[in-house]
């Protein structure tokens, strides 16, 4: 069953050092568009294979994704090795130029300086460990669209049904409609000519039934009607083609309408209904 493009995931998971926590919101869009927010320095290095996972899962949306990276730990401690490097060169600095500061002062040099080198590469299990919570977001956010996807699909199929019915109708009650319309330009054309003129009578008659034709409006209707039913049995994106089938039946009810006036309360609640279904398609990926 085809899957609405709304919906919200959301993902968060504990590790010793930190807290990762995603947030995914997605909205109706003709294509994929992506937006992604959370620390700079983390996202230099992730963002691209966050937008490839979400293009794994996702073929059509606005997406608004927000990561956040909650440190249980000073952020310094998370790497000693980085702290005896930098310890290392602020010792040389201070031999270099006779200095003894105190202690205190020693480790906030070292600590500003251990910090701009974890800055400058993210951890390798950061990265897998984001991006595992992405996926986790991803999963539930397929899911909310999924049953977001039952609604509205539940809601077309109905007025699909209302559509299908009044073809139904349409179909039963035609050719009574055109016989009726024969009969009266028939004694409209005699009561002008006479009778006489009978064989006119027919001919315009035979005219005015082959104007008012709907049986190829008919038939393609139901056709689209079936095809409908085919696209919401299918489990991939549909969207796009459900929206091409709601113009083409539009045209036909159109069409239809203008050749038979007589259906003109049946073509107006068909509109209607399509029109609520266009409404419902516009969300379906």
């Amino acid at each position: 069953m085809p899957y609405s493009m709304t919906g919200f995931g959301y993902s968060i998971k504990n590790f010793d050092e930190y807290e990762i926590e995603v947030r995914i919101k997605s909205v109706n869009n003709k294509g994929i568009d992506i937006s992604i927010k959370g620390p700079r320095e983390i996202l230099f290095f992730v963002e691209l294979d966050i937008r490839n996972t979400i293009k794994k899962y996702f073929e059509r949306g606005s997406f608004q994704v927000y990561v956040n990276i909650k440190y249980t730990k000073p952020k310094i401690l998370m790497n000693i090795e980085n702290m005896k490097t930098a310890l290392e060169s602020v010792n040389q600095m201070l031999s270099q130029l006779g200095l003894k500061p105190s202690d205190d002062k020693i480790f906030d040099l070292v600590s500003g300086l251990a910090s701009e080198l974890e800055e400058e590469v993210v951890d390798e299990t950061l990265k897998k460990r984001i991006l595992e919570v992405v996926e986790e977001a991803c999963q539930k956010l397929k899911e909310e669209r999924k049953k977001e996807g039952e609604k509205l699909i539940a809601d077309i199929q109905n007025r699909l049904l209302i559509i299908e019915e009044i073809v139904e109708k349409i179909e039963k009650e035609k050719d009574e409609i055109i016989e009726k319309a024969k009969e009266k330009i028939t004694e409209k054309v005699k009561e002008l000519l006479g009778e006489e003129y009978s064989e006119r009578a027919f001919i315009e008659a035979t005219l005015l039934a082959e104007k008012m034709d709907i049986t190829e409006e008919i038939v393609r209707l139901k056709s689209h009607i079936k095809r409908f039913k085919e696209l919401i049995k299918l489990d991939q994106p549909v969207g796009r083609k459900m929206d091409f089938l709601c113009q083409e039946m539009h045209r036909e009810i159109n069409t239809l309408g203008n050749k038979m006036p007589d259906f003109s309360p049946y073509t107006v609640e068909m509109k209607t209904q399509l029109e609520k279904i266009r409404q419902q398609v516009q969300n379906i990926e």
